[in-house]
């Protein structure tokens, strides 16, 4: 073949690999992002109850604080999903007169909930909601916490408030040892707690992956669970939808599921749709 020949080839060559590298740049521009592995969780209240309808895993969960009332809940979720039934403290209280672990589990057993469709939530903060001694000795209260939560047969978990936690970073891997599941309540990383500005999802990967190695220093099967803020002081969305997902890909490697605090309706809808896409 002649040189001129070589020319007249590669000259048909070449325009056709640049179409077959455009197409191709195009296609994988326009594919979606792959389902993330996370599991999901929010409040379960009147307006989320179509969002619920699009969980399907069992790393999914609802939570609320459980009444007599609220045990509808069993009827409307269906397994796999599980219910979190979240107290701020072991027993009642005058303080604040809502169920504690004590009577949140007698509500469960009187109601013969199977304990497999439950995690028992055990979410101590130095407020009205928990009393003082229970905060002073957390260790001991976590403890206690978990023998209910063992005899009544589901996971226990515990998830303080990061303020509280900062004060005692050194109970982390003692207290991972005494709980299935550990729910860092991520606010503060997500956003500077003086300006109330976002992090970026790389600076908020760095705050959750440190604490994720404290906790599994103590305990390397725990399962951790974090609390991204989705609204903002009032009932605005404070995020997108693919803002909200931006930092919970940076960290969908290093933790099990997300809770998503507050969101509207629409948001958490968006928001489902974007980590669990349609195949």
């Amino acid at each position: 073949m002649g040189l001129n020949s070589m020319r007249t080839v590669r000259s048909g060559v070449m325009p056709i690999l640049l179409v077959t590298l455009i197409v191709a740049g195009e296609a994988v521009a326009d594919a979606p992002n792959p389902a993330s592995p996370l599991g999901i969780g929010f409040l379960w209240y009147p307006r989320s109850e179509e969002a619920a309808g699009m969980l399907n895993s069992e790393r999914d969960f609802v939570d609320l604080i459980l009444g007599g009332d609220k045990l509808a809940v069993f009827d409307k979720v269906q397994p796999p999903v599980r219910v979190l039934c979240l107290s701020l403290a072991l027993e009642r209280h005058e303080a604040r007169p809502f169920p504690g672990v004590q009577e949140t589990i007698e509500t469960l057993r009187n109601a013969s909930v199977d304990p497999a469709r439950v995690i028992i939530g055990y979410n101590p903060e130095r407020s009205p909601g928990t009393p003082e001694p229970e905060m002073d000795n957390l260790l001991e209260s976590v403890q206690r916490a978990r023998e209910m939560a063992e005899a009544y047969g589901s996971p226990l978990l515990v998830g303080p408030g990061l303020r509280d936690m900062q004060q005692r970073e050194q109970l982390y891997p003692d207290l991972a040892k005494c709980c299935d599941i550990w729910l860092i309540q991520s606010q503060r990383l997500q956003m500077d707690p003086a300006t109330r500005e976002p992090r970026t999802p790389e600076e908020y990967r760095a705050g959750v992956q440190r604490i994720v190695n404290l906790l599994r220093e103590g305990n390397p099967e725990i399962k951790v669970f974090v609390q991204l803020i989705a609204s903002g002081s009032g009932a605005a969305d404070r995020f997108t939808a693919e803002q909200f997902v931006a930092y919970v890909r940076a960290i969908e490697d290093l933790v099990d599921a997300v809770r998503i605090y507050g969101g509207s309706p629409e948001l958490l809808r968006g928001v489902i749709s974007q980590l669990r896409p349609q195949e």
